[in-house]
């Protein structure tokens, strides 16, 4: 649906255009993944508390901008 999908890593949840491994839903844990803010080479953390942590705010502004530009 969207170009980009949610990942919690460096204990936040940011967005990543980064293709996720065919036949998944969510970056495995320990995936490498580069993020909309800028953080290249951040690893994945699927575990389930790292859902909680807060939406980094620039991946949060960059994602609204490519979901507004969608027809």
């Amino acid at each position: 649906m969207y170009p980009f999908h949610w990942v919690p890593s460096a204990l936040a949840r940011h967005a990543s255009e980064d293709p996720r491994p065919e036949g998944t839903f969510v970056y495995p844990t320990g995936t490498s993944v580069s993020t909309l803010c800028g953080l290249t080479e951040q690893s994945a953390d699927n575990s389930e508390l790292a859902w909680f942590w807060p939406t980094c705010e620039d991946c949060y502004e960059k994602a609204r901008k490519i979901a507004d530009s969608l027809p």
